[in-house]
């Protein structure tokens, strides 16, 4: 990531994400808009592939479904 802007901008909104003060949908949509206006930004060859680990880091950890859940834990749950 060469844009220092840019890299500056992604700590400050992880932060924000990790204290439930900004989405992380929102979040990836703030680094698209300031791509699409930085020119150093859009000349970036590696800058996709890194967006993209950023965008599988601080993608919300899936919760299991009840159908998901082994029987063992939901009978230890109601033991």
């Amino acid at each position: 990531m060469q844009c220092k802007r840019l890299r500056i901008l992604i700590r400050d909104w992880f932060l924000k994400v990790r204290e439930d003060a900004l989405a992380p949908a929102r979040m990836m949509e703030f680094i698209q808009r300031h791509i699409r206006q930085c020119e150093m930004c859009q000349q970036d060859p590696d800058l996709p592939q890194e967006v993209e680990k950023i965008r599988e880091f601080i993608r919300a950890p899936e919760i299991p479904s009840q159908e998901e859940v082994p029987e063992s834990k939901e009978e230890e749950a109601l033991a």
